[in-house]
């Protein structure tokens, strides 16, 4: 039966690993001393003394379990059970939840592993057809018990962003009273070497938004938090609305000019009956690469003239988690606002004036307000969301 009212949704529980680690407060002091973990990488398939910065989980993860399959699926239902836990949702209470998961890379570095291990034999991989669809997700409810709906978003680095869009949706409309939405994406070649061929990969630091910045530095992580209609303490923050489109200008970037993007950040602010002036900061998207940073500083101009609300990115702590990074980036600056700051860009230090966005270089005093949330992936996808701690 649909409320009268729509309902609100809060999020209640939250659980994340990533390079900084897996205990939100410990990630948190890690953001705000600015601290930054990142591995090199070797190109060991085509150039071993050459390589890119990666940010890896730590390496506690890889001695945990034995193989890439049981750390996959190890890492998945261990976050999970962190954010279940925290939400203080019952069993009951849990098994009418719906599913979300967002992944650009699904469940591939399980089948890089099996293809490369020569006593599995490599043909018995391309013969299997369940890579990843409904099969990761199929687990997660097999394991706690879940029997609500469950989807899978690939939209490649705003798959968990339309994860939380669309569960909050559901939410909102009485469709659903608790839903449970995951981000993950584990290091694989596939990813490595793609984004390498298309020239994206930084070989130096991560700088979004500097007028030096050349490019992308990927990281794995999984990201795990329940959303609900009820609100479990006073200054759970809550999904005031949002928005999604798609940019067809270009098989892979956005149109630099930023009109797609402006126009998902104005529909997502319709959404959450919210007006430019009452934005308190903006998370950007903030890849690092020259045209999407172009692309997301002009939308953000078009939207909020020259004077808008403080802008940061998460990316240079954490890495681009691609497919993971909506309910990673959520997570992570969300506590970091209830621990009083707002995360500054690590890495930022010239502007660029073509983009006229100069990022917070250091922690910002940050309290109640309306957040905006950007992310803008791979092929034109585009998703913001609006978020709230006000009572």
């Amino acid at each position: 039966m649909q409320p009268d009212v729509e309902q609100s949704v809060f999020v209640r529980g939250k659980s994340a690993v990533c390079a900084l680690g897996d205990q939100l407060d410990a990630i948190v002091a890690g953001m705000r001393d600015a601290t930054i973990n990142v591995t090199r990488i070797a190109f060991e398939i085509t150039d071993p003394e050459a390589g890119r910065p990666y940010y890896l989980m730590p390496g506690g993860y890889r001695d945990r379990w034995p193989d890439v399959e049981s750390r996959f699926h190890g890492v998945l239902l261990e976050t999970v059970e962190k954010a279940v836990a925290d939400s203080g949702l019952s069993a009951v209470d849990l098994a009418g939840a719906g599913i979300f998961l967002g992944s650009t890379s699904m469940n591939i570095p399980v089948f890089e592993a099996g293809y490369a291990d020569e006593k599995t034999g490599a043909r018995d991989y391309f013969t299997q057809t369940a890579s990843g669809f409904g099969v990761i997700a199929a687990a997660v409810a097999e394991r706690f018990g879940i029997h609500g709906p469950c989807y899978t978003f690939t939209t490649a680095c705003t798959s968990s962003a339309n994860g939380l869009l669309y569960a909050a949706s559901m939410i909102e409309q009485g469709q659903l009273e608790h839903a449970l939405v995951i981000g993950y994406d584990m290091f694989n070649l596939v990813g490595f070497y793609g984004f390498e061929s298309l020239r994206l990969l930084s070989p130096t630091v991560y700088r979004p938004f500097d007028k030096r910045r050349d490019g992308i530095i990927m990281g794995e992580a999984c990201g795990a938090v329940i959303l609900t209609a009820r609100r479990g303490s006073k200054g759970d923050f809550r999904i005031l609305g949002g928005a999604n489109a798609c940019d067809t200008a270009n098989v892979a970037l956005h149109d630099t000019g930023g009109e797609v993007i402006a126009g998902v950040m104005k529909a997502a602010m319709y959404a959450g009956k919210v007006q430019p002036d009452q934005v308190t900061a903006i998370k950007a998207h903030a890849t690092g690469s020259y045209h999407n940073d172009l692309t997301e500083a002009n939308a953000i101009r078009m939207v909020f003239g020259d004077r808008h609300a403080p802008v940061t990115g998460i990316k240079p702590f954490v890495g681009h988690t691609v497919g993971a990074g909506g309910v990673l980036e959520l997570i992570l600056f969300t506590e970091c606002i209830r621990a009083g700051f707002l995360p500054p860009t690590v890495g930022f230090q010239e502007p660029d004036k073509e983009l006229s966005i100069t990022p917070l270089m250091t922690p910002a005093p940050a309290g109640a307000g309306i957040f905006m949330l950007n992310y803008f992936g791979f092929g034109g996808n585009c998703t913001t969301l609006m978020i709230t701690n006000e009572d």
